[in-house]
C-alpha cells in the first residue's frame, strides 16, 4: 500500500491581529488624545486667546474641508445605501433643522433673519453626527477616521461662519470668556480709590468687573464691566462724561467692549485727548444671555428701575462720578438701541444723549398680544408710556440730542431709524441720522460707534471734538 496524502479538509481558525496594526491605531488614538488636552489647557489658560475667529477664507476652509470628509466617508455604491439609507439620513437631518429653526422663533431666542446658509452649515454638523453610527459600523479604517473628523471640522466651519455674520467673538478668548477685565479686590480698590495698579496714570484705558447692585428695583442681572479711560486715575475724574452701553439679545455686556470695539474706540479718542474720554459702564439689562426686557418694568423684571435709579446712584456713589444728565448717555445695539432711544424720551433728568444703532420703533417682544401680556403685564397705559413716538408728541426735551444708524445692508433698519429721525428732529431735538456699512451685525455696530464717539463726545462735554455734522446726517 503506497503513500498518499489525507484528503480530509483542514480547518483553519481565524488569526486575532495583534501585530503593528492594532498598535498603529492605539497610536493615532493617543496622538488625538493629546492633541485634545494640549489644546484644552492651552485654551483655558489663555494662550489662544488672541486666536483670530472672523477671517472668512480660513472659516470657508474649515467648513469645505469637513465637508470633503463628509462625502469621503459616506461615499458608497452599494444600492441599498444610495436609494435607501442615504435619503432618509438626509431627509432626518433637514427635519431636525428645520425644527430647530422654529424652535429658536417660537421661542424668541432669534428673531432676527438670518440666511438661509446657516440651515446648510448646521445641517452639515447634525448630518456628520448622525450619519457616523452608520459609517462606523460598515466601513474600514480611512473612512472611519474621516467619518469622526468631519463631526469637529463641520461644527467648527458653521460656528465660525455664523460668528463671521454677526461678529460676536472676534478672538478665542472672547469665546471662553477670557474679558481680560481686572477682578476681585483689585477692582474694588480701582473703582473706589480710583488709583491706577503701579500708581501713576496708564496710558491706555483699564477693563474692569462691574456688579451693580439692583438695590431699589431688586433687578436679576448677571455681572457687567465698565472701561475707566486714563482721565479716571486723575483728580479730574468726576467731570468725565459717561455712556451706559446696551447690548442686544441674544448677547452678553463684554460684547461692546470686545465685538463693538467700545474698549479700542474708546481708548483711541482718549489718547488723542490727553486721556480724556467717556466712562463706559457695560451693564445686563436682560438677565440672561436670551432674555430680553427692552428696558421696561414687567414681568420680565423691573430692568427700566434698574437703569434709571440703581445704575446711577453705583456711578455717583461708588464711582465717584459727578450726576449731570448733560453729560450722560446711553448707546444701544438692537435691543439695546431701542433701549437707549425710549430710556433718554422717559428719563431726561437722567441721560440726555443716546446712540440708538438698529433698534426698533418701540419695545416690542415680536406679535402686539405677546409683548403687551408678557413685556407690559396686560397693561395698555404701560405700553403707552413707553410709546417713542407718543413721547416725542407729548413731551418735551431741552438739551437732548439723538443719533440714528443702521447697516446699509439692512434695509429695514434704515427705514426705521429714517422714520425715528424725522419724529424726534420734529420734536426739535438735535438728531443725526448715519448709515454705515455692514448689516445687523456688531461689524456695522463697531463702525458706527468710531464714526459717532468723537462728535457725540463734544455733546458729552469732551475737550477737542470736531463737530457734530462731521458725523452724520443731521435732520
Amino acid at each position: 500500500m503506497g503513500d498518499h496524502w489525507s484528503q480530509e479538509p483542514v480547518l483553519e481558525l481565524p488569526v486575532a491581529v495583534t501585530g503593528p496594526p492594532a498598535r498603529a491605531r492605539r497610536g493615532w488614538a493617543a496622538a488625538a488624545l493629546l492633541v485634545v488636552v494640549t489644546l484644552a489647557v492651552a485654551g483655558l489658560t489663555g494662550a489662544l486667546d488672541h486666536v483670530p475667529l472672523l477671517d472668512h477664507p480660513v472659516a470657508l476652509g474649515v467648513e469645505a474641508a469637513g465637508g470633503a470628509l463628509l462625502i469621503a466617508a459616506w461615499w458608497r455604491r452599494e444600492r441599498r445605501w444610495i436609494t435607501r439609507t442615504l435619503p432618509v439620513l438626509l431627509l432626518v437631518v433637514a427635519v431636525l433643522v428645520g425644527l430647530i429653526a422654529i424652535m429658536l422663533l417660537a421661542t424668541g431666542t432669534i428673531t432676527d433673519a438670518y440666511p438661509p446658509s446657516f440651515a446648510v452649515w448646521v445641517g452639515a454638523g447634525i448630518a456628520a453626527i448622525a450619519g457616523c453610527p452608520l459609517v462606523l459600523r460598515h466601513t474600514g479604517t480611512w473612512r472611519n477616521v474621516a467619518a469622526v473628523l468631519a463631526v469637529p471640522l463641520t461644527f467648527s466651519g458653521a460656528f465660525l461662519l455664523i460668528d463671521q455674520h454677526y461678529g460676536i467673538w472676534p478672538q478665542l478668548g472672547d469665546v471662553l470668556g477670557h474679558s481680560g477685565a481686572v477682578g476681585g479686590r483689585q477692582a474694588h480698590d480701582l473703582l473706589g480709590a480710583g488709583t491706577a495698579p503701579d500708581g501713576a496714570p496708564p496710558r491706555h484705558g483699564i477693563i474692569v468687573d462691574l456688579d451693580v447692585p439692583g438695590t431699589h428695583s431688586h433687578f436679576k442681572h448677571r455681572p457687567g464691566v465698565v472701561f475707566l479711560p486714563p482721565a479716571y486715575f486723575s483728580a479730574d475724574r468726576q467731570k468725565l462724561p459717561v455712556l451706559v452701553m446696551l447690548v442686544g439679545s441674544p448677547g452678553t455686556p463684554i460684547n461692546w467692549l470686545k465685538s463693538g470695539h467700545g474698549q479700542a474706540t474708546d481708548d483711541a479718542y482718549a489718547a488723542d485727548h490727553h486721556g480724556i474720554a467717556p466712562v463706559l459702564v457695560v451693564v445686563d439689562h436682560n438677565g440672561s444671555a436670551t432674555g430680553d426686557s427692552e428696558c421696561v418694568d414687567g414681568p420680565q423684571g423691573n430692568a427700566e428701575t434698574y437703569l434709571t435709579v440703581d445704575v446711577p446712584a453705583f456711578l455717583t456713589d461708588t464711582l465717584h462720578l459727578r450726576r449731570d444728565p448733560s453729560r450722560w448717555g446711553i448707546v444701544g445695539f438692537s435691543e439695546g438701541g431701542t433701549c437707549a432711544l425710549d430710556l433718554v424720551l422717559g428719563h431726561p433728568d437722567v441721560y440726555r444723549h443716546f446712540l440708538d444703532l438698529g433698534g426698533d420703533a418701540g419695545p416690542n417682544l415680536g406679535s402686539p398680544a405677546h409683548t403687551l401680556s408678557d413685556l407690559f403685564g396686560g397693561s395698555v397705559a404701560a405700553q403707552q408710556a413707553h410709546d417713542p413716538m407718543r413721547l416725542l408728541r407729548t413731551g418735551r426735551y431741552p438739551g437732548v440730542t439723538a443719533w440714528f444708524g443702521a447697516g446699509a445692508g439692512d434695509p429695514r433698519d434704515i427705514a426705521v431709524s429714517r422714520r425715528l429721525a424725522a419724529a424726534t428732529a420734529e420734536a426739535g431735538i438735535p438728531t443725526h441720522l448715519l448709515i454705515v456699512g455692514g448689516g445687523h451685525n456688531w461689524q456695522f455696530a463697531s463702525a458706527a460707534l468710531a464714526q459717532t464717539l468723537p462728535p457725540l463726545c463734544v455733546e458729552l462735554g469732551c475737550a477737542g471734538g470736531p463737530a457734530p455734522a462731521t458725523a452724520g446726517q443731521g435732520k
